[in-house]
């Protein structure tokens, strides 16, 4: 029968202990994989919190552009609320309510105002499809929340767009100048809250390319892999 005959069982004892360490070897890389994974979902979880924070604080704040050393009465506005000194000395007396329609300044700012608050809806509609994380696939979840923050990310860039168009409005031309009109600051500045928008754009974006990417990369909890190595082990 020959040497190697006798030697048959030895070599698949080896082998049966090298397919069952690096099937072990797998699964460790594989459960570390997966806590990276979900690591990286919590703090995508985290910064859509934020995001949809700071997208009210953009919405609720009269301070998109502002006066500066040059104007001759001092004020700033928002997309439905502004302010302006009485008198020099006194204080700012704020006008707009964006419940009343009629508040706003024109139909920029109304605009201004429906893109922005559409998009804290979308980020309102992440942040509850949370829950479906229960109730389906992870993937499918990723993949709904990708498509609403991209969508919020639109409409934010389209409200920072239209935005300047109102700046004609005289009371805007009041404190920024005669000379500021449609895409024309005049003597004004911009001020934190526009610039805040314009980063929330890019954050809305990034969310929405990273939501893709962990769903495109989410590892079933045990690969098919661990069964077809165990069937070897088997046999």
């Amino acid at each position: 029968l020959g040497f190697g005959y006798f030697c048959q069982p030895e070599k698949a004892a080896i082998m049966k202990n090298e397919i069952e360490f690096n099937t072990e070897l797998t699964k460790c890389r594989h459960r570390d994989y997966l806590w990276k994974s979900r690591a990286v979902v919590v703090m995508w979880a985290i910064f859509s919190c934020l995001f949809l924070i700071l997208n009210i604080v953009v919405f609720a704040q009269p301070q998109w552009i502002g006066d500066t050393g040059d104007s001759a009465v001092a004020g700033f506005f928002g997309i439905w609320e502004y302010c302006e000194e009485a008198s020099v000395g006194d204080d700012f007396v704020c006008s707009g309510d964006f419940l009343q329609w009629g508040s706003f300044l024109n139909n920029y700012f109304r605009a201004t105002a429906i893109m922005v608050g559409l998009s804290s809806i979308m980020f309102i509609l992440v942040i509850l499809c949370f829950l479906l994380f229960c109730l389906i696939n992870t993937v499918t979840v990723l993949r709904i929340c990708a498509w609403f923050q991209l969508l919020s990310g639109v409409l934010m860039m389209v409200s920072c767009i239209i935005y300047p168009g109102g700046w004609d409005h005289t009371s805007i031309q009041t404190v920024c100048g005669s000379q500021s009109g449609q895409y024309d600051i005049g003597i004004c500045e911009m001020r934190w809250a526009y610039a805040l928008a314009i980063v929330l754009v890019f954050d809305a974006f990034i969310l929405s390319i990273l939501a893709f990417v962990l769903a495109a990369k989410q590892a079933n909890l045990l690969p098919e892999v661990y069964n077809t190595e165990k069937e070897a082990i088997k046999d």
